[in-house]
């Protein structure tokens, strides 16, 4: 895994891309995300974010999701 200043980015390979929340969220962009569960799309990802036990393996899939989630606010489809 390498980390940027803000967003994600891993090697080719990393267990983090089968995931079943990269793999839900890999081929979406940010307008779709928030149409996703009646346009309630941030709203289960902060939900998602919060239900991940904080362990070192799952830091991957929690940093690629908060990454998706600061993307968000940073474009100002959502209030940070």
């Amino acid at each position: 895994m390498v980390g940027f200043n803000r967003y994600f980015h891993v090697n080719a390979g990393n267990p983090v891309l089968k995931h079943p929340l990269y793999q839900k969220y890999n081929m979406l962009t940010l307008e779709q995300i928030g149409f996703l569960n009646g346009f309630q799309g941030f709203k289960a990802l902060a939900s998602e974010i919060q239900s991940i036990i904080l362990t070192n393996d799952n830091m991957p899939i929690l940093w690629y999701l908060q990454s998706i989630y600061k993307a968000a606010t940073d474009t100002g489809m959502i209030g940070g």
